[in-house]
């Protein structure tokens, strides 16, 4: 997602107001070819979503951030970027291949984030962090992160009002919220409109989250 202005080589100061970031973290292994054009429009249609919530809730910083996994291979595929009403954003192409690394990619993505968040000089008490993970199958080829690790990861991370929600096929919600700390989410079909209903899903819930919290104090909202 990147463009000339605005991307993580190009940061500018963090003004004192509320940031909103969202974190994708997106399945490319190789059982998700069939959902692969599904999956892209629906990121795609966040995107723009983002995009017109940047014109409604002008208080609001917006940011984006995404992630792909497959193949024992864990990516970067748009790094940090503000999302601006007027600019362009390249869309999103999955090439789907291989196996399914979940845990390296929650690890190594919620990490990363956090790493540039502070030395971009974003601070909790006046930034949302809303991960939001797409798979189509269970966790069954990371190599650095455990169950346990990412668990761990993602409750201190909630600490900070960081906000997980898991959209999967093959485990209930229910299930990765005592698997690894999630919050929310859907469980869905592995069909292409299952995928779009998941994302849709996801955007309206998303937009709900930040309009409540840029109306209250950081403090009130921790969970």
């Amino acid at each position: 997602m990147t463009n000339n202005n605005n991307n993580q080589d190009q940061a500018q100061p963090i003004a004192p107001t509320k940031n909103a970031i969202t974190l994708f973290i997106i399945d490319q292994s190789g059982s998700m070819e069939p959902l692969k054009a599904a999956t892209q429009e629906s990121h795609s249609a966040v995107i723009t979503k983002i995009k017109q919530e940047s014109i409604e809730m002008p208080t609001l910083q917006q940011y984006t951030n995404t992630w792909t996994f497959g193949n024992h291979q864990v990516q970067e595929q748009q790094p940090l970027t503000k999302v601006v009403a007027s600019e362009f954003y390249p869309e999103l192409v999955l090439n789907c291949n291989g196996s399914t690394p979940l845990f390296d990619a929650m690890g190594r993505a919620c990490s990363d984030l956090e790493m540039r968040l502070q030395n971009l000089g974003f601070s909790p008490e006046n930034t949302l962090v809303t991960v939001a993970v797409f798979t189509d199958g269970e966790e069954n080829s990371s190599r650095t992160y455990t169950q346990a690790e990412v668990k761990r990861l993602v409750t201190r991370l909630k600490t900070k009002g960081w906000v997980f929600n898991y959209y999967g096929t093959d485990v209930s919600v229910e299930e990765m919220k005592e698997r690894l700390a999630f919050d929310d989410g859907m469980m869905m079909a592995k069909t292409p409109t299952s995928f779009k209903m998941g994302m849709h899903d996801f955007s309206a819930k998303s937009t709900i989250l930040k309009s409540d919290w840029i109306k209250m104090d950081k403090e009130d909202f921790e969970h």
